[in-house]
């Protein structure tokens, strides 16, 4: 038995590359694992623009169903883009939602999960971004206009990329850092450069799967921070593979 932990695989319709790999990573578990996602599982364009039997044709989705279906213990946390979709989560996945902060022990080590939004780091107008009226409005406007104000979206979020991820982190440190007797791991998500850093207590950052896996793994061996290639994207993926084994040894990201 083996308790995983992944976050923001952001599905989308239209970037099918991430449910494919989500599905082949589904694959791999065995019917008396724990999956953990700490958020973000579905993009708001996806939640806010498709019916429940529209997001069920996700080959992600699927393989999630189909994990819980054969005993599997599928958790999730709310992020900021799949908050309203917890309903769908639970009854059409069968997913048990977690409320954060999610505290949990795992073959003797002591977790603590946020998905990071809520922490205090994000400009102020996103919060805007992550409201009911939001989500449903988003839904609601003509094609055209939403991929573009979803592209506008994402170049603006591009040119911030850096001085988001920069105050972000300094957030999760001090965050971190205030549970130093409290946790041996303490795991974050929204930010989507994966980082493991050793602490005490170890920080990890679980990064997206935009154009890579990247996941926690704990067993009795101890806990493991894996980045894999994704296979075939429509962008750039960054490729190869690292683990680290001790629970307190910082991972070597690929590049």
């Amino acid at each position: 038995m083996s308790d995983y932990f992944l976050s923001d695989v952001h599905l989308r319709s239209d970037r099918p590359e991430r449910g494919q790999r989500l599905a082949r990573f589904a694959e791999r578990l065995k019917p008396d694992d724990r999956l953990v996602i700490v958020g973000d599982l579905c993009d708001f364009w996806m939640g806010s623009r498709e019916s429940n039997e529209q997001l069920i044709q996700s080959p992600g989705i699927q393989a999630l169903a189909a994990f819980r279906q054969a005993g599997g213990t599928l958790e999730i946390l709310a992020g900021n883009h799949d908050h309203w979709l917890c309903p769908f989560y639970e009854q059409r996945l069968g997913a048990t939602i977690a409320s954060e902060p999610y505290s949990l022990v795992s073959n003797g080590l002591r977790l603590h999960l946020v998905h990071g939004h809520l922490l205090g780091a994000r400009r102020k107008w996103k919060s805007f971004l992550e409201s009911r009226e939001f989500f449903g409005g988003f839904g609601l406007v003509p094609s055209p206009v939403a991929r573009g104000l979803d592209a506008v979206l994402e170049a603006k979020n591009q040119r911030g990329l850096a001085d988001d991820e920069h105050r972000h982190m300094a957030v999760y440190r001090e965050y971190a850092a205030r549970l130093r007797d409290q946790a041996d791991v303490v795991v974050f998500g929204h930010v989507h450069r994966a980082i493991d850093e050793p602490g005490p207590p170890r920080l990890i950052v679980l990064g997206g799967w935009q154009h890579r896996i990247s996941f926690l793994k704990i067993d009795a061996a101890g806990a493991s921070f894996t980045i894999e290639s994704g296979g075939p994207d429509k962008s750039p993926a960054a490729s190869g593979s690292s683990t680290s084994p001790s629970p307190h040894q910082p991972s070597r990201t690929a590049t």
